[in-house]
This record gives C-alpha cells, sequence and structure tokens, in this order.
C-alpha cells in the first residue's frame, strides 16, 4: 500500500502544473546564423561544450516546409550544471543551457531563454543558490556577445 501511495503522489505530482519561467527575449544585431556562431565562439573560448545546435529551418526543409531562421544552442558546463542537480535533480529538464535563435516576421532576430532563476524553485532549488546565479550569468553574459548587445 506504501508504493501504492508513493506512485500516487509522484503522479500528481508530475501532474501539477509547473511555474511558468520567465522568458528573456533579446534582440540582435545580426542574422541567425552569425548569431549563433558568436554564441558557439563565445562558450568555447570559455572552456564550456557545446552540446547541438539544432536548426529547425533545416529540418522543416527536408520535408519540404518552409520556417524562418529558428535554431537552438544546447551548451554548458558538466562542473555548473551538476552542482544544481545535487539540489535538486528534476533541473536536468533545463540543462544543458539553451538559447533559441529565431528571425521574426519582420526579420528582427532574436536570442530567447527562460532565466533560470524563475525556474529554479519549482525544482526545489532556490533562485540565489550559487549554481543558478552562475547559469543566469552565462546566460546573459553569452546571449550579449551573441546578439551584439
Amino acid at each position: 500500500m506504501t508504493r501504492l501511495k508513493t506512485l500516487a503522489a509522484a503522479v500528481i505530482g508530475l501532474s501539477a502544473t509547473p511555474a511558468l519561467a520567465e522568458r528573456i527575449n533579446i534582440t540582435s544585431n545580426a542574422d541567425v546564423t552569425t548569431s549563433v556562431d558568436r554564441l558557439v565562439t563565445a562558450v568555447e573560448a570559455a572552456g564550456a561544450r557545446v552540446f547541438a545546435r539544432v536548426d529547425f529551418a533545416q529540418g522543416a526543409a527536408t520535408m519540404g516546409e518552409t520556417l524562418r531562421p529558428t535554431t537552438v544552442v544546447i551548451f554548458g558546463s558538466p562542473k555548473i550544471g551538476s552542482t544544481a542537480l545535487q539540489e535538486g535533480q528534476t533541473m536536468a529538464l533545463y540543462l544543458p543551457l539553451r538559447i533559441l535563435f529565431f528571425e521574426d516576421a519582420s526579420g528582427q532576430t532574436w536570442a530567447t531563454y527562460d532565466d533560470p532563476t524563475a525556474v529554479a524553485p519549482s525544482h526545489g532549488i532556490a533562485a540565489d543558490n550559487a549554481a543558478i546565479q552562475r547559469m543566469q550569468a552565462a546566460l546573459s553574459r553569452f546571449s550579449a556577445i551573441a546578439t551584439g548587445s
């Protein structure tokens, strides 16, 4: 019976509506490709790792569809991420870090990411946790470089 109660509590917890993250949107002074390249260069120069570039427009093209430039760059440092995960493992849903670059209908390029200080409390980690603060600082710094801000 105890296992059943534990399972029920887990299902209820997973079905609860998570807090919405604060989304940070920054205009870029360059196109998506240039902004992505700037980010990748900055991340690698800082000693972090770029895990993937996901080019959604390229994926759409393989299916005969068109999509304005839309790319997510997934990157991080296990040193920072592991520290956060020790506090709240479900934070792994937001790791590695990621920034979306896209061109809107008027041709403006944007860099967008979820603020980890807004996300962390829903994973049992204080917004002022040192690892969360380092993630926020990295996203802020790297997005500024990528967008030319």
